[in-house]
């Protein structure tokens, strides 16, 4: 009978099968380890991405804030010339008052009467000059008010002064002036050329 010792082919056998389970392991470790690396590499990859795109934004956002802080100083810039712009209309529209004021005493002044100080206080005026006789300050009183550009018309004072030799009267009036002037035909201008006789104080 032939025997046949089996157990240096078993031993072997057993040490390949433990080899390749060593093998396997070792490469189950290998890949994962791989897997592992090729994941941190992409979320790297992405986490940089992700820095770029923040500082980006941070510096679309700086951008924006200078323009927005632009376009608050163009607003606050607007608001002041809008203010600076009403300004020059309201000092034109006195200036055209006031033009159309002393155009308005200039025709209608009797050639007798001289004055030396107009002052318009929004819309309040005061007048004081020379008058050759209390007849000379009446119709200019007169005439102021009976103009359509003037009323209230008030006699300050009226007093006689001697100017060059001459015996004069000087005398000083406050009026208003009236905002809304409506047109003066020529026949009622002349109708303001009369004379009205004041008794001598």
């Amino acid at each position: 009978m032939i025997r046949i010792n089996l157990i240096p082919y078993r031993s072997a056998r057993r040490k390949q099968q433990i080899i390749w389970h060593v093998s396997s392991f070792f490469a189950v470790i290998v890949v994962a380890g791989l897997f592992g690396l090729g994941a941190h590499t992409v979320a790297s990859i992405q986490l940089s991405d992700l820095k770029e795109e923040s500082i980006l934004i941070q510096q679309q956002n700086e951008i924006l804030k200078k323009k927005i802080g632009k376009i608050k100083n163009l607003d606050s810039l607007r608001a002041d010339v809008e203010r600076k712009l009403e300004l020059v209309d309201r000092l034109q529209a006195g200036r055209f008052r006031s033009l159309k004021t002393l155009n308005a005493i200039a025709r209608i002044i009797p050639e007798n009467v001289w004055l030396d100080m107009i002052a318009d206080h929004d819309g309040n005026i005061e007048l004081s000059g020379l008058g050759e006789s209390n007849r000379a300050v009446a119709s200019f009183m007169r005439r102021l008010d009976q103009s359509a550009v003037f009323s209230d018309v008030r006699l300050g004072e009226i007093n006689r002064v001697v100017v060059n030799g001459l015996p004069m009267r000087r005398f000083s009036l406050s009026l208003s002036r009236v905002e809304k002037v409506p047109v003066k035909t020529s026949q009622a201008l002349k109708s303001n050329r009369g004379t009205e006789w004041y008794p001598d104080a």
